[in-house]
């Protein structure tokens, strides 16, 4: 039986609710991004749901409160210990990823 991921979302400015304890402390929750340069694709292969729930916040977190017009996920580990870095750890064989988005905070209503 997997544990529940809280289906209502907070982020805030500070951005405390991006990375959990879950992942922070448990090694096994990572991200490892593969690129195939004969296709063009690119797959995003989370090793677990919680470390896919705690990347989307990040990227909330950066989609709503974010200035920068990018955020970069990377791998970083010290003595083999995988680091997270905007809410998310990278397996040491990841490639980066860069997510880029425009300045204008024009938001359309439905």
């Amino acid at each position: 039986m997997r544990a529940e991921l809280p289906p209502a979302i907070v982020v805030t400015p500070d951005g405390e609710e991006v990375s959990s304890l879950d992942v922070q402390k448990g090694n096994h929750h990572c991200l490892r991004v593969e690129t195939d340069s004969g296709s063009g694709d690119i797959a995003l292969n989370f090793s677990t749901r919680r470390a896919m729930y705690d990347f989307a916040v990040s990227l909330l977190q950066e989609a709503v409160y974010g200035t920068s017009g990018q955020q970069e996920f990377y791998p970083l580990g010290i003595d083999g210990d995988g680091m997270v870095v905007n809410g998310v750890r990278m397996s040491e064989d990841s490639a980066r990823l860069f997510v880029f988005y425009g300045s204008s905070s024009d938001v359309s209503a439905s």
